[in-house]
């Protein structure tokens, strides 16, 4: 019986997407940020917005950025679900509800705010309200400035789901 492990986060690099081996969707968001001029980043990202989320440029060690907006074509929303994109209150920052996805997305933030954007895919189980599913994804991550004159960052996240099926 051929066994594989459970989680498994690559890095393909963005000469993929260049090579038009990657989502059509996320090609042309890659593209447009990439070929945006810095006065331009803004303009160029509101066409996306549905699709990303996005999140500080403060992380952890062990963790992601804490989430600031989910849209609402999101693939986090599609696989965490309404309640968990739009929680009321003003709770701890969002975050996604599997601590082990988590740990294992952290590396590619880490990319990106290095300072070169993060393509890679991913298969993983998710815990999501208690229930285990399997989930394929591919997802870009760039690092970004709000305007020219800004001190701070944001990363804009795109992931597209290609496979999600509950295990158990």
């Amino acid at each position: 019986m051929l066994t594989r492990p459970d989680t498994v986060f690559t890095e393909l690099g963005t000469k993929t997407i260049e090579h038009g081996l990657a989502d059509p969707l996320l090609s042309e968001f890659y593209e447009a940020v990439m070929s945006a001029r810095p006065e331009e980043v803004q303009q160029k990202l509101k066409p996306f917005l549905p699709h990303l989320s996005l999140c500080s440029d403060k992380m952890s060690s062990d963790a992601p950025p804490p989430i600031f907006y989910v849209g609402g074509k999101c693939g986090q929303r599609e696989l965490f679900g309404e309640d968990w994109a739009t929680p009321t209150g003003t709770g701890p920052a969002l975050r996604t509800p599997d601590p082990q996805l988590e740990l294992a997305s952290a590396e590619g933030y880490r990319h990106a705010l290095s300072g070169t954007p993060y393509y890679g895919y991913a298969r993983t189980l998710v815990d999501v309200n208690g229930g285990k599913f399997e989930v394929a994804f591919e997802r870009l991550i760039i690092a970004m400035r709000p305007s020219l004159k800004s001190d701070y960052r944001f990363c804009a996240y795109l992931g597209i789901i290609q496979d999600l099926h509950r295990k158990f």
